[in-house]
């Protein structure tokens, strides 16, 4: 013990380190950096960690990312799987990511090809001039010339739907089915929560401009939301608030400008399972006796306690259900009525 010249007692070890102190206070200096940096990712600079945690669903999903040019667009889009081509399209503000869940069940079965459509996700709208539906539908086959795919599967959700039935009505000898999840663009279908807003020329909920905008709109399209990650939804609500204005342009012209889904769908002879989550408030449920009747060759599920996005909110059981309806389909059955799963 040495005696300070204040006149309280200093405990030398305060001096000098013992070497074993200074190994142990060594061994946690990494553990403490990561920890530090890993502090700073997520709450300072998301994108790394988010990026991670997309590329974790990828493969947990089986997909990989692939980009290709086509007509003066950088398409970014997700590939996997095995079998015959299934080309699935996601929804308004949404990405190709979100069919990294459903896609783990089907990629046995099917080569999955998910894009970014244009000024979403990765692929950068360029030169784009017109977001019409029919439009976009012309540029989604023009990337399946480009990749060499003819005949395929056609999935899609919300607005991904919408553009799968105006390319089946654009080349209906291409398309061996359709899987439409919550498909958009109806307009005799009674008015879900979130397009009363908008009609009521209120905030739109689908154009996102800032985290509370995000989580929403999350709130709107699920009934058990999936957890989402803080940095991953920063990033997301970040992306998506970036581009509000471009996204209100094409929201413009897919709502008002282009064919309705009831025009695109009547007398569609392309075989089609219809799934609507029983508690959708983006797009009402009621869609279903309203698109189903069109379309002579359908079938559709009603899944209760379920939102706007099934694929994310129900995975395995809409996998299940498109394999068996794709089954049925190839022993020559004839696709029919509803069903309401229980």
């Amino acid at each position: 013990m040495i005696t300070a010249t204040i006149g309280y007692p200093l405990d030398t070890n305060l001096l000098f380190l013992r070497p074993d102190r200074l190994t142990e206070m060594t061994a946690w200096l990494p553990l403490t950096l990561i920890i530090l940096l890993l502090a700073v990712l997520w709450w300072l600079w998301p994108t790394p960690l988010a990026r991670l945690f997309l590329a974790a669903d990828r493969r947990y999903g089986r997909l990989h990312r692939r980009i290709r040019s086509s007509e003066g667009i950088a398409w970014h889009y997700l590939e996997g799987g095995h079998g015959e081509p299934l080309v699935l399209l996601h929804g308004f503000n949404a990405d190709a990511n979100h069919f990294s869940r459903v896609s783990r069940h089907l990629a046995a079965h099917f080569r999955i090809l998910a894009p970014d459509l244009p000024g979403f996700g990765d692929t950068p709208s360029g030169e784009v001039d017109s977001f019409r539906v029919e439009d976009m539908a012309n540029r989604v086959l023009a990337l399946l010339d480009e990749l060499g795919v003819h005949d395929f599967y056609l999935g899609g959700n919300s607005m991904g739907g919408y553009i799968a039935v105006a390319m089946a009505r654009r080349a209906p000898e291409r398309v061996r089915a359709l899987w439409l999840l919550a498909p958009g663009g109806l307009h005799s279908a009674q008015l879900s929560a979130v397009l009363e807003e908008v009609a009521e020329e209120r905030h739109n909920p689908l154009v996102i401009r800032n985290r509370a905008d995000f989580q929403r709109l999350v709130d709107y399209c699920f009934v058990r939301p999936p957890w989402i990650p803080g940095p991953l939804a920063r990033f997301l609500a970040a992306r998506t608030g970036r581009t509000a204005v471009r996204a209100q342009r094409i929201f413009d012209a897919m709502r008002y400008d282009s064919q309705p889904l009831e025009t695109l769908a009547d007398g569609l002879e392309t075989p089609a399972l219809i799934v609507w989550g029983q508690a959708d408030q983006v797009l009402h449920p009621q869609g279903v006796s309203v698109l189903e009747p069109l379309m002579p060759r359908s079938r559709s599920l009603v899944l209760p306690a379920c939102g706007h996005l099934p694929m994310l909110e129900k995975p395995r059981e809409v996998a299940e259900t498109w394999l068996s309806f794709t089954e049925s389909l190839a022993r020559g059955e004839s696709p029919s009525s509803r069903t309401d799963d229980g």
